[in-house]
């Protein structure tokens, strides 16, 4: 052990007498002062007080020689070379007369400046080699005047300066003596000190054997005894821990899927990475998590007591964590054959395969219904026809070209079908080749013009700004667009006007269609990029939607790293906006 802690016990002892000494010797000379600046102040109040004053007053106001004063009371006031007397103005503290021949002129002490406020100065200064005296004295009028007397006698300086010759020795001597008896001091304290840092440096190393015997019965001796109490302690918690980390490296070692272990106290004694991120628990949280809060949200029947009280009890319950659907088993595990000392949670999520399933549950009751609805009327007019209708050849026509259409609907759903499951095996392979969206654009605008032009409906393209070449699969793209602009035209009024912008911007080119026509609802704006979702199903299937065309849309714009959105408000426009990048093509050339 270093000697800091020694040397410094001795340093605070050595300042501790200095102090003493110190403030003694301070308190000394300030009596002695103070006792001397009394003595000197009682004796020449007693003569200023007296007929004194007014003899300087009458001398100074009738013309008369001061000097004369001055001899006749030098006894009184003991005027010697270091003693003198002045008499000064109150208003400016400027001297009218003075004991001294040469002193024509004096310093603004304290006492001056006090007594020139018509009071008495008779205040010492423990910096000064001076004592000095100061008495306000009214004349005639308004008139005012200030005895002042200085002592300049080195006596008090002698004698101050003996008194701290005297401390300073004492001084040398008290640090002296304090050094020995603060080394003897420190030693008593120090030596166990010593010995505990020992110890506490073999607990560092992990050997809690060490055993110090304690000297006394003190608080260094009680110190000691919890030391020793502390290595006993120590050496029980490692081999309990070590227990418990043997056991927590078992559960990790036999599961990657994320694991919580809970005591009886329903308290979270281990926790692995997978479970933490899965779950989305802070190292905060952790300590704040209770067993049946915890899954009593989730799972209503699952308890610690089950488990507590039928120990061989194991369950496997699904629970849903947000928009997360996870499988838990519950496992409890003991310490020692009888008792249960808490339950293992092993998490497994299996959201990717229950949406998969839900979805695929949902693909085929949609595809089912989107199929039966047409083919149910294809057998009813056909049913007609046979047995009744085959006669009327204008009602005949009617339902043929109603089985026609109805047949062409399901043509173009099982080819999106056909587009949505070939997209989905290959996907991420394009077909890429550097071409102009901008001719692409203004091809499929004149185009579908004319149909426009049909349908009593306007429809525009304008560039917005030049258009660099982009790399990607064209005809894929083409079906993108005349999917936009088909469904601009299908869901418009007649006179409706559609237009279509297109540009480039921050490398990036993109186009616009937009429409105004009957809108979309604000709710249903989330949804319309899905699979069989229509907005309005009558309008929809009169029209020969299928629902997946902006879902085939978004697969292949994504495809090409770019985005699709949609804006609307009902009853008033729908804009469709497609961003693409053009970095492809840049490198391809």
């Amino acid at each position: 052990m270093k000697k800091g802690l020694q040397l410094k016990l001795v340093i605070m002892f050595v300042l501790l007498v200095i102090s003493v000494l110190l403030i003694t010797g301070i308190f000394q000379l300030s009596n002695l002062m103070r006792t001397y600046q009394e003595s000197f102040s009682a004796q020449i109040s007693q003569v200023v007080e007296g007929p004194f004053a007014r003899a300087v007053v009458t001398a100074i106001e009738d013309g008369k020689d001061i000097e004369n004063v001055f001899l006749e009371y030098s006894r009184d006031i003991a005027l010697s070379k270091y003693r003198s007397c002045y008499i000064l103005n109150a208003k400016d503290g400027s001297v009218i007369a003075s004991s001294d021949k040469d002193g024509q002129t004096v310093a603004k002490t304290p006492n001056i400046i006090h007594a020139m406020t018509k009071s008495r100065g008779d205040k010492m200064s423990f910096n000064t080699s001076f004592v000095d005296y100061a008495e306000y004295i009214s004349g005639s009028g308004n008139s005012g005047y200030i005895i002042y007397i200085i002592d300049r006698d080195m006596s008090l300086g002698r004698l101050v300066k003996s008194m701290l010759g005297i401390l300073f020795q004492s001084l040398g001597l008290g640090i002296l003596i304090s050094l020995i008896l603060g080394f003897i001091f420190s030693r008593t304290i120090t030596t166990p000190i010593k010995q505990l840092t020992r110890q506490a440096e073999e607990f560092s190393k992990g050997n809690f054997g060490v055993r110090l015997k304690a000297a006394s019965k003190d608080e260094i001796g009680e110190l000691i005894e919890g030391f020793n109490y502390m290595g006993d302690v120590m050496t029980a918690a490692i081999d309990e821990s070590s227990a418990e980390k043997n056991k927590a490296e078992a559960i990790m070692e036999n599961v990657t899927s994320g694991i919580i272990a809970f005591n009886t106290k329903q308290e979270i004694i281990h926790i692995n990475t997978a479970a933490k991120k899965m779950l989305g628990i802070s190292e905060e949280e952790i300590k704040n998590i209770r067993f049946d809060e915890f899954f009593g949200a989730r799972a209503s029947d699952i308890c610690m007591a089950e488990f507590v009280y039928l120990p061989d009890r194991t369950k496997v319950e699904e629970i849903n964590y947000g928009m997360r659907h996870i499988k838990v088993s519950f496992t409890p595990f003991r310490m020692d054959d009888e008792k249960i000392f808490g339950i293992v949670c092993v998490f497994d999520d299996f959201t990717e395969q229950f949406n998969l399933n839900e979805a695929r549950q949902n693909f085929v009751a949609e595809v089912s219904h989107e199929l039966k609805t047409p083919l149910t009327t294809i057998r009813t007019y056909s049913e007609t026809l046979l047995y009744g209708y085959a006669d009327d050849k204008e009602m005949t026509e009617s339902f043929l070209n109603t089985i026609i259409s109805e047949t062409d609907k399901m043509t173009a759903m099982v080819k999106n079908l056909l587009i949505l499951s070939k997209m989905d095996a290959q996907k991420g392979v394009m077909n890429n080749e550097v071409f102009s969206l901008d001719e692409l654009l203004r091809g499929l605008a004149q185009q579908f013009s004319l149909e426009a032009e049909n349908q009593n409906k306007t429809l525009t393209y304008t560039r917005l700004n030049e258009m660099p070449e982009i790399y990607a699969d064209k005809l894929k793209l083409e079906r993108v667009i005349k999917n936009i602009i088909s469904n601009a035209m299908k869901y418009s009024d007649d006179k409706g006007v559609i237009k279509i912008f297109a540009g480039c911007l921050n490398n990036e080119v993109y186009f616009k269609v937009e429409d105004n026509g009957y809108g979309i609802p604000e709710e249903d704006l989330p949804h319309v990029f899905e699979r069989f979702y229509r907005v309005n199903k009558d309008r929809a299937r009169e029209s020969g939607g299928t629902g997946l065309g902006l879902a085939i849309a978004k697969e292949i714009v994504e495809g090409h790293g770019g985005t699709i959105k949609i804006e609307s408000t009902l009853g008033e426009f729908t804009r469709v906006t497609v961003r693409l990048p053009i970095s492809g093509a840049q490198n391809e050339e």
